[in-house]
């Protein structure tokens, strides 16, 4: 729409997670450089946080890319299930066939499927995507598949990748065990100014652009003060500036269209402003009223993992429930028949303790 109007050859500042956009800031460097370690020395288990659009997903699209040898990995982002439902997703992605199987079923073929690979010579890793969702018992269920070891190393690598909720989550008392095993955990922090602006010219020049300084420098500052860094925002903005200056015939991005393009998502209610982007909060009252709203979050938080694992535990009983009643049932039965039989037998003195022929 606009790439020949500004000398691109493509659109620099799509959502997707594109690895060959990849800014590699000495943020996303210090994160990649674990990430990689961990993988390449089979670490087991690792946690990866970051805020919404902070570029977790293309930093791990970027490493997969270079992994080399034969590897299997289950991408897994459907985070809402149960423990029995996270498994049977886990084993569909590495294509193993447990449908008609219980959870101590799945459980033992997911084993087996590891072992095999292990044998092979072939590499498992799991990445659980937005894990800030998961249960606190289906939390529990990932340390327990992630005890499927040799004697000397772990038979795969399990990645949870989350919001900033996964970290606070994870300090969960029931969920130490499960702490006690990740080897590396990373936190993805937002780009700074000079970075933001660094990170605008790379996608620009890797789209082709043959001017650098599409936008001017108070239009960056500009982005930066709206995006906080977050490098989704910083593409949304600057997608939505090109698209604007385009309609109106502008060559180069000033502040003012950025400002505009913020309003106008602003009003349209399809702006997700970062915490304190809507003016700096500097006092302390401020301050600290921030830290008491953070603090009530992550108890909310916390109370609504409580209100899944005990909906869980409930259906659990619930089954149960049904399982007893059908016992109930045929035990109710059985004792019909044999006072039937009792009933039948005093009617007939002389059998004996046999019951008497039909006649």
């Amino acid at each position: 729409m606009y790439e020949r109007f500004y000398g691109l050859r493509e659109k620099p500042f799509t959502l997707s997670p594109d690895p060959s956009y990849l800014f590699m800031s000495p943020k996303h460097e210090n994160v990649y450089t674990h990430l990689r370690y961990a993988v390449v020395e089979n670490k087991g288990f690792v946690v990866i946080t970051g805020e919404i659009g902070s570029g977790k997903t293309t930093l791990i699209n970027y490493l997969l890319a270079r992994i080399r040898g034969a590897v299997r990995v289950a991408y897994v982002y459907n985070t809402t299930v149960s423990p029995s439902q996270f498994l049977k997703l886990v084993a569909r992605e590495l294509e193993i066939p447990v449908e008609t199987q219980d959870k101590v079923g799945i459980f033992e073929a997911l084993n087996q499927f590891l072992l095999r690979e292990y044998a092979a010579g072939r590499r498992v890793i799991l990445i659980v995507d937005e894990a800030q969702n998961l249960s606190l018992s289906t939390l529990e269920e990932i340390r327990l598949i992630s005890n499927l070891e040799t004697q000397k190393e772990p038979l795969w690598q399990i990645i949870l990748v989350g919001q900033p909720e996964l970290r606070r989550k994870l300090e969960h008392p029931s969920l130490k065990q499960l702490v006690q095993r990740v080897t590396v955990y990373c936190h993805l922090e937002p780009l700074d100014l000079e970075e933001t602006k660094a990170y605008v010219r790379h996608r620009l020049r890797v789209a082709g652009a043959k001017r650098e300084d599409l936008f001017t420098e108070e239009a960056l500052e500009a982005v930066y003060r709206y995006s906080r860094g977050i490098p989704r925002l910083i593409n949304l903005i600057c997608d939505t500036a090109l698209v604007y200056g385009f309609a109106d015939g502008i060559p180069r991005i000033g502040a003012d269209l950025i400002e505009t393009v913020v309003e106008d998502r602003r009003q349209s209610g399809l702006f997700f402003e970062p915490a304190e982007t809507a003016g700096e909060i500097s006092s302390p009252e401020a301050g600290d009223l921030v830290s008491r709203v953070r603090d009530l979050e992550q108890r909310v938080r916390v109370l609504e993992a409580l209100v899944g694992e005990l909906s869980e535990r409930l259906e659990f009983c619930r089954s149960l429930e049904k399982e007893w009643r059908e016992i109930l049932k045929n035990l109710l039965s059985f004792v019909n028949i044999k006072s039937s039989v009792t009933a039948e037998r005093k009617c007939h003195p002389n059998c004996k303790g046999k019951m008497s022929p039909p006649s």
